[in-house]
């Protein structure tokens, strides 16, 4: 009787793992689709440069925008690709003397939407009538846009005119969060930065397909005077695809 009763639990047991397995192997899989996903997912970071994140047989490189084209004419070292900026914004670096006219250069930075938000002129730290590298500074303030990525651009001075002498370092940038309750504000805050709110939250760091809809929606204040998602149109198409309402959303995150 004994050895049925083991052979009985035994089976039970294996029964479990094969449910399990299967199980697990079922799960929808995770929607990964840049290198940002793939670290929100959870995937381990190779620290390369630029960095790369694998998410199972699919690799993701972390975007830096167009910096190790440009190496040998003009040089960021703050803010860095991928840096979090805000309000205001001190640009250094140095450039090859070509790259400047009268001592100075356009910097602008834009939001996700291409629009810009903000120009200021290098200005040279030393002789720039030279072709060697030129230590450059610049200062940049600007209000803080709805969108959480943007592009700082380094242009190369071009009085001509001519398209065959334009030329830009293009450094792809992040937007800190709103201000707290304090000064009136909201923040995108949660691990996957799919949550509005008032003040800093910490949550779970499961990956939702629908969160990747909150990368260019907006938080804000809303009429029942509490932070939360504004819901567009973009922002309920996106929603919609992935199966969630709008509505639950408003009150969810």
């Amino acid at each position: 009787m004994k050895k049925y009763a083991v052979t009985f639990i035994f089976i039970i047991g294996v029964i479990i793992i094969v449910w399990y397995v299967a199980n697990r192997n079922s799960r929808p899989p995770e929607s990964v689709n840049s290198f940002a996903d793939c670290v929100a997912a959870g995937n381990p970071v190779m620290e390369s440069y630029p960095r790369q994140c694998r998410h199972g047989d699919q690799t993701f490189m972390e975007e830096i925008g167009n910096e190790l084209d440009k190496t040998d004419l003009v040089r960021i070292f703050e803010p860095r690709p991928g840096s979090v900026i805000s309000s205001p914004l001190t640009v250094k670096g140095e450039a090859r003397g070509t790259w400047f006219f009268e001592a100075s250069f356009p910097v602008r930075l834009l939001d996700g939407n291409g629009n810009e938000i903000a120009v200021s002129p290098a200005q040279a730290q030393g002789e720039w009538m030279t072709e060697k590298l030129v230590p450059f500074s610049s200062v940049l303030t600007f209000s803080l846009p709805s969108t959480r990525e943007g592009t700082l651009i380094l242009e190369k001075d071009n009085p001509s005119g001519l398209p065959e002498h334009a030329d830009e370092l293009r450094v792809p940038v992040q937007f800190a969060p709103p201000p707290s309750l304090e000064t009136g504000g909201c923040m995108v805050t949660g691990c996957s930065g799919q949550v509005c709110a008032e003040k800093e939250l910490i949550t779970t760091c499961e990956y939702r397909p629908e969160y990747a809809c909150f990368k260019t929606a907006t938080c804000e204040r809303q009429p029942n005077g509490r932070c939360g998602w504004t819901p567009t149109a973009e922002l309920k198409t996106c929603l919609e695809k992935n199966g969630v309402a709008v509505e639950s959303v408003r009150s969810l995150y």
